[in-house]
């Protein structure tokens, strides 16, 4: 089972990348909300820098700007993590604006004003509980496996919670002050399952 981490952009964000890529963690998303958030970007840039094998996926949801904003910080990530970099767009925030349709607008751009192509996307469905893979004329990441979002409350056992879901993926939001520990346990979980022959 493939495992994908969900993170607030904030200074220590390329080191929780850095670790979620030791860990074996296939993806890392980071929320582009500027109202709430700095620059999810620029930390997911610093990150594309120091790993290798890790997928980064710049994540855009309900504080959507202009399809033309969210293309110029994927283009720029494009380019550093070189053919790692992902779109990730969740449901509207009360915008009423269609998540599938940002995301085609969003490519768009990119091949347009970018020259960049063939960026994978993944689609909120509703609730933010599950994402898919958009296939877009290009193969979808993981072909239509979805990414079944867990926030795990402090004290919860880890191993317990994974056996339950078993789905194709695991996608963990940390809820905690200590996003380290998290990323630390939850692959733990899920690796000692695979081990087990469960997951």
């Amino acid at each position: 089972m493939e495992i994908d981490c969900a993170l607030a952009a904030g200074v220590a964000t390329p080191e929780h990348v850095a670790l979620a890529e030791e860990l074996g963690y296939a993806r890392a998303w980071c929320h582009e909300a500027p109202r709430s958030y700095p620059d999810a970007g620029m930390a997911l840039a610093v990150a594309a820098e120091r790993t290798s094998r890790i997928r980064i996926g710049l994540a855009v949801g309900g504080h959507w700007r202009r399809a033309a904003a969210d293309a110029g910080a994927l283009a720029d990530l494009a380019a550093r993590a070189r053919g790692r970099a992902e779109l990730v767009v969740g449901l509207p925030g009360g915008t009423g604006r269609d998540p599938e349709a940002h995301a085609t607008a969003v490519r768009e751009v990119l091949r347009r004003e970018h020259g960049v192509d063939g960026v994978p996307a993944w689609v909120g469905r509703p609730g933010a509980t599950e994402y898919l893979p958009l296939a877009f004329g290009v193969r979808s990441p993981r072909g239509a496996a979805l990414r079944t979002v867990v926030e795990v409350t402090p004290g919860a056992d880890l191993h317990r919670v994974v056996a339950r879901l078993r789905p194709a993926g695991l996608l963990l939001r940390p809820t905690g002050a200590d996003v380290g520990r998290e990323l630390a346990g939850f692959a733990e979980a899920v690796h000692a399952l695979e081990l087990a022959g469960v997951a």
